[in-house]
């Protein structure tokens, strides 16, 4: 079993083995590279592996989370971040470019990322934070790659083509697009 499949295995419900495949064989091809992944869980230290010599960077909502990521890779660079709104309210936020903005500190607006991965925050009930405010910071990034997943969900096709575009790649529920930097 590749490392793909047994992450698939190991996180069901998550991910499909050839979505992660894909992001992985992303991320190999830029490393070491930059690569910022909003969202930690089980797949982290495959991303933060495979980009070993890099610059990888992971963005999270959930102390929780964070334990768990460091207790599997203790090496790995988390930071701590909060969204302030809540995917019940995403078709008031549509344009909304002052809500959507988040709190991020300048290298992380200042660095070219060569991908850029949403996965977070969790985006799955109207009591949490959508992936609102993430995939519209991760439009204004410079990046060479932007990856959203859960894109079966109409919370993520919606933000993902209004502020992205339309995706040059779809896996399963994984969405992605190929940028081009000026």
């Amino acid at each position: 079993m590749n490392p793909y499949e047994s992450l698939e295995a190991s996180n069901p419900g998550n991910g499909s083995a050839a979505e992660y495949e894909f992001i992985g064989e992303l991320i190999k091809r830029f490393a070491p590279g930059n690569i910022l992944v909003f969202s930690v869980g089980k797949d982290s230290s495959l991303w933060y592996s495979l980009n070993k010599a890099g610059n990888t960077l992971f963005l999270e909502d959930i102390r929780k989370w964070i334990k768990f990521s460091r207790k599997l890779s203790p090496e790995i660079n988390v930071l701590k971040v909060s969204y302030s709104t809540r995917r019940k309210n995403w078709r008031k936020l549509l344009d909304n470019d002052h809500r959507l903005q988040m709190k991020l500190p300048d290298y992380i607006k200042n660095t070219v990322w060569d991908v850029v991965f949403v996965d977070g925050p969790r985006g799955y009930s109207d009591k949490v934070p959508g992936r609102m405010q993430s995939i519209y910071s991760a439009s204004k990034l410079k990046a060479h790659h932007i990856l959203v997943h859960d894109c079966d969900r109409e919370v993520e096709k919606t933000y993902f083509e209004h502020y992205i575009g339309q995706p040059t790649t779809v896996i399963d529920k994984l969405f992605h697009k190929e940028m081009n930097l000026k």
